[in-house]
This record gives C-alpha cells, structure tokens and sequence, in this order.
C-alpha cells in the first residue's frame, strides 16, 4: 500500500528548500570524472550500496529525463520495508538532477525533495557531489513549534548522510582514498 505524497513542483523547489522543516545539504568530492560520478549519480545504482537499499528503478530501457518515474527500495531480506515512487522534475545531464516523491509506503511521508549537483573540479579527474535532501514530514509540521524540533535532527544526521554518499566510490571504476570536501 502507498500513500500519496504532495509532490513538489520545479517552480517551487529553491522555496521548498527554504522552508522544509527537514533539510540538509551535504558535499562530497569524488577521484573520478564529472560524467563518471554522473553515471552513479543518475543511474540504478544510486545508494545500492546501504544495507537495505535496492537502488532505483527506471522504467525498462529509458533514459531518465524530466517526468521519468522511477522506484526506490529498501528490503529487509525480501520484506520491503519502504519505497517510493519518485518523478524527475529537472535533469540536466551531466550536472543536475532534481526530483520528488508521488508516494510512499509510509503514511506519514509528506512531501521529499532531492537535487544532486555534479560540480566539476579544477583537476579533470575529480568532482564534487552538492546533495540537497529536503522533506516536509506529514501531521508533524501540523503541530505548533514542529519546525525547531525537526530541524536539529537534519544537522544530527548530516554526518550520516555525508557517509552514506561517500559510498558511492563503490560505484566507480576508479577506486582509491576519497577526499573529504
């Protein structure tokens, strides 16, 4: 069973990004090049290396685009335990990518919003990752005064999240030590 989320529309994200009760931003540089690290970035791969995640899925032979639908998935063994059906809103291969959610396994999900920016480094071998998560929890932000207690857990798990991306070495063909940026 899904719940309908409250997408965001492209119009609207630099303000949802402002106003979300939930937001955080994390940056990571990556030993490989921009198009390297975009492959991951907007693949079926994305986040497939968190225990749990099963990645994205496209539709069947498509190149995402702005519209594309896709499907994230976290299993626990072959219990799916979240997922969520997420719509391209901008994408600007090999740089950005923005999308929200439609729904999600968890009644409680509101709206979610993403952009990923692959910002090319001064050496052409390298790039950095500019993520952007954003949500807006549903009843939560209903209640008075929500906003300064969801906002702390953004910067608590911001570290967590800046690991989490760091994962996506894995993903490269060029592996070794990643820098922290």
């Amino acid at each position: 069973m899904r719940f309908d989320a409250v997408p965001i529309a492209l119009d609207g994200v630099e303000d949802f990004f402002a106003t979300a009760p939930f937001v955080t931003r994390v940056r990571r540089t990556f030993d490989a090049p921009p198009e390297e690290v975009w492959r991951v970035v907007s693949g079926d791969r994305m986040w497939s290396w968190l225990p749990s995640v099963w990645g994205c899925r496209y539709p069947q032979d498509i190149t995402p685009t702005a519209g594309t639908v896709r499907d994230f998935q976290m299993y626990i063994h072959s219990w799916m335990v979240f997922a969520q059906h997420e719509q391209i809103i901008h994408f600007d291969a090999p740089r950005v990518m923005r999308y929200t959610a439609l729904d999600a396994t968890l009644p409680v999900f509101g709206s979610w919003c993403e952009e990923y920016r692959v910002v090319p480094e001064a050496d052409p071998g390298r790039a950095t990752v500019d993520w952007t998560l954003a949500c807006a929890p549903r009843y939560l932000t209903n209640i008075p005064g929500s906003h300064h207690l969801i906002r702390p857990v953004a910067a608590v798990l911001k570290p967590v999240f800046w690991f989490g991306l760091g994962g996506l070495a894995r993903e490269l063909s060029v592996r070794g030590p990643q820098r922290t940026g």
